[in-house]
């Protein structure tokens, strides 16, 4: 009698164990999917005065020893007029984002004009119809010291992470005219190390472009900037920007390896 009721209760405690799994089962999935697929956020394009976590909008800022961009943005989008100049557009998240992918759309007319005996990206050829960069999140902050010697895109980009907060690097990820640049991924000349530019996308066109990009791992990403250049290769163009998604749908491979 006393087996057969300790049968009974091993039976009961399998069960109970199986009840318990089935139920914990899809919540843990449920939890790698959220973690692989985070949602999708669309980009606002639309710009602002306000430089700060409750404005939901684009500020321009501009450099002191450059001629600014021309920028305005309407139902459209944004909308950048490049004449041998440069300025940079920024955009701050409410909060710290997990970022799998980027995907923009846009048109352009003209492009960057690289001379012959240059590629692009080189020392005075380094000009792009466009770069999106990622502020990531890191550990890194400009001392008082650094401050004075760096240079002043490295001080604005630093600048866009909450003051509770470092960076680890910008991710730039640029439109390059065809033929692009000798490298695929580079550490830029300038910045020490924090920034890093992707060739995402090729053209030497005018007219609409495509630029996505999927990571292997996502980043952990603060704020958005823009970049359209033409101060070193005293080129003129206009570039407009339709549309900019963080976590778009991915492809079935990802074929783009982390920086």
């Amino acid at each position: 009698m006393e087996n057969t009721s300790g049968a009974f209760q091993c039976r009961c405690r399998f069960v109970f164990l199986v009840i318990i799994l089935l139920l914990a089962t899809p919540a843990w999935s449920n939890a790698v999917t959220k973690k692989e697929n985070p949602h999708l956020i669309r980009i606002p394009l639309k710009l602002t005065d306000k430089l700060d976590s409750r404005e939901h909008g684009w500020k321009v800022i501009q450099f002191r020893s450059k001629p600014p961009n021309k920028v305005v943005s309407d139902k459209d989008g944004l909308h950048i007029g490049v004449d041998c100049s440069v300025n940079l557009l920024a955009y701050c998240l409410n909060e710290p984002v997990e970022v799998n992918g980027v995907l923009l759309r846009g048109s352009v007319t003209g492009l960057p004009r690289i001379q012959e005996n240059r590629r692009q990206g080189d020392k005075k050829a380094d000009d792009f119809v466009i770069r999106i960069g990622l502020v990531i999140s890191g550990t890194k902050k400009l001392g008082k010291i650094e401050k004075l010697f760096a240079p002043e895109l490295v001080k604005r980009l630093c600048e866009l992470a909450p003051n509770s907060q470092g960076i680890d690097h910008v991710l730039f990820l640029n439109l390059a005219n065809d033929p692009p640049p000798k490298w695929r991924n580079r550490i830029h000349p300038i910045g020490k190390g924090l920034l890093r530019e992707r060739v995402a996308c090729v053209s030497n066109e005018p007219g609409d472009f495509t630029l996505k990009v999927e990571f292997q791992e996502p980043y952990t990403v603060l704020a958005l900037c823009i970049i359209s250049d033409g101060d070193d290769t005293k080129s003129k163009f206009q570039v407009n920007v339709k549309n900019i998604q963080l976590n778009p749908k991915r492809r079935k491979t990802c074929t783009e390896a982390k920086l």
